[in-house]
């Protein structure tokens, strides 16, 4: 238990400082799959490889979140939508004039 530090003055945290990771935009098509692995069986719709800013994409995904009436999220560059929401986000997306990728079966 000696060898255990439990606090110390002076020198802050001794935690090593974490690297937040920048989203960068992607070259080619936004890609849509369906998840269910690992999510206790709970469906879930992901686009990634978004070929926008940062602040672009979190409106898009605020804007298909408004009309699919669902929770959603943006992590590590990827949009994450409660339940099958792939024929309003592929609506939206065609309405926009952009190329939407179906990926998986």
């Amino acid at each position: 238990m000696a060898d255990k530090l439990v606090y110390v003055t002076g020198k802050g945290s001794t935690r090593k400082d974490e690297k937040t990771k920048s989203f960068q935009p992607a070259a080619g098509p936004t890609k849509m799959r369906l998840e269910m692995k690992g999510r206790g069986g709970k469906t879930v719709t992901v686009l990634w490889n978004f070929p926008f800013t940062e602040d672009e994409v979190k409106a898009i995904i605020k804007t298909i979140q408004q009309r699919s009436a669902c929770g959603a999220t943006f992590k590590d560059g990827r949009a994450e939508f409660q339940g099958d929401v792939k024929d309003k986000a592929l609506a939206y997306f065609q309405e926009q004039g952009w190329k939407l990728q179906l990926a998986g079966g």
